[in-house]
């Protein structure tokens, strides 16, 4: 076999060709690490999301609760009062009836043309907010809950530190309307770090989920915790028998999963970029590659000469295509994984034309390192193949002329 020393001289001598071609590669794989680990935070979000005994109960034929209005009549009281359900030391079972709306907060003007901006919140009335919270499964990081009275709310951590808020501050979460913040919730890695909590009353009138005219009010949802995650597909088939109520049951993290399934279209276009951008880099190391063999014809013819075979030289000059592409490639790995932990905000979709808001990290796990790393070989073979088959091609005496 060609000793690996004379790969590794030839890369040193023409290191400015070596490191600008290793500079392609570098910028490929790093977006690509930082668009796999885009999809991989909202993935682990999803995963994340919900209790596996906790039932979502929204109006039947919607799948998003920001399209779903339950009536609080007399009778919703079956969808909750089960021997199935799960209580707490005083026997009330653990359940929340919430009002789930968007707030449209309005932004200065855009400094470059002047034309207004806004940004949409996510909203979420709770009866209790401490039962809410246990049936959630959350707590406050710091703070209190918010009382009976006044426009008091608790905001999820990962929107407060977005909007640059912390308990004690106030803020118009629409125009007219100004809260205080008394209260952060412990939501991290959570749908519902993106959210805002606030009175029932308040929300439902607020945002329209209410009619006042006949006092009656909506809720968007019921959250139930049950006694055994077991029983949870079974509550939600014969929710309707049971109750006589136009209610459907969903478990909770079935519903953040659904949700979710868009990030399949979003990893096929981060794949599709990916294989635009690497295309170019191959053609790169290939452009690479046949300058090399170029300048060494009788370093080829030579090698022909002392014995070695074509195979031999093919793998060596394979070898050292793979050894720049590795370069780049290792590089851009590191680069992208700078990006982990890294907060970001995207949009989660429903199917039905709703869906969340949701506030997430960048997570670089090792799934998205094994596939950065496969797409650097790949393109690394696939680019030094040619250059180097081209080598083995050449006729020793001929080339020594």
């Amino acid at each position: 076999m060609i000793p690996i020393r004379y790969n590794l001289r030839n890369l040193v001598v023409r290191w400015r060709v070596t490191l600008l071609t290793a500079l392609g590669f570098l910028l490929v794989v790093a977006i690509l690490v930082v668009m796999l680990a885009f999809v991989e935070g909202i993935n682990e979000l999803a995963r994340r999301a919900g209790r596996p005994d906790n039932v979502l109960v929204l109006r039947e034929g919607t799948n998003d609760e920001l399209f779903s209005d339950i009536a609080d009549t007399a009778d919703l009281a079956r969808v909750w009062l089960s021997e199935y359900v799960a209580t707490d030391e005083t026997g009330e079972p653990l359940y929340s009836p919430e009002v789930y709306a968007i707030a449209t907060q309005q932004l200065p003007p855009d400094p470059r043309d002047g034309r207004p901006r806004y940004r949409f919140l996510q909203v979420r009335g709770v009866l209790d907010p401490q039962r809410a919270a246990r049936v959630h499964g959350l707590g406050l990081l710091r703070g209190r809950w918010f009382s009976a009275v006044g426009d008091e709310c608790v905001l999820g951590e990962g929107i407060a530190n977005l909007l640059g808020l912390d308990v004690g501050s106030r803020f118009a979460i629409r125009e007219g309307l100004l809260w205080k913040v008394v209260g952060i919730l412990d939501s991290r890695g959570t749908p519902f770090d993106s959210e805002t909590w606030a009175k029932r009353e308040v929300v439902g009138q607020e945002f329209g989920k209410d009619n006042v005219e006949r006092g009656q009010r909506f809720f968007t949802s019921i959250l139930i915790r049950l006694r055994d995650p077991r029983w949870a597909s079974w509550f939600c088939d014969s929710l309707k028998s049971r109750t006589g109520l136009e209610v459907s049951g969903i478990p909770e993290p079935k519903y953040y999963e659904r949700m979710s399934e868009a990030n399949t279209m979003f990893l096929a276009a981060a794949l599709f970029i990916a294989a635009i951008m690497a295309v170019g880099g191959m053609f790169g190391l290939m452009n690479t590659m046949f300058a090399a063999v170029n300048q060494r014809t009788k370093d080829i013819a030579v090698l022909r000469i002392l014995g070695y075979q074509r195979w031999q030289i093919l793998l060596s000059f394979l070898f050292e295509a793979l050894l720049l592409a590795l370069l780049g490639g290792l590089a851009g790995m590191a680069l992208g994984s700078l990006f982990h932990g890294v907060e970001q905000k995207s949009f989660i979709t429903s199917g039905q034309g709703g869906g969340k808001t949701v506030v997430f990290q960048i997570t670089v796990t090792p799934f998205v390192l094994r596939t950065a790393l496969a797409f650097t070989i790949f393109m690394g073979l696939l680019g030094g193949l040619i250059p180097s088959w081209v080598a083995t091609r050449l006729r020793p005496l001929a080339a020594l002329r």
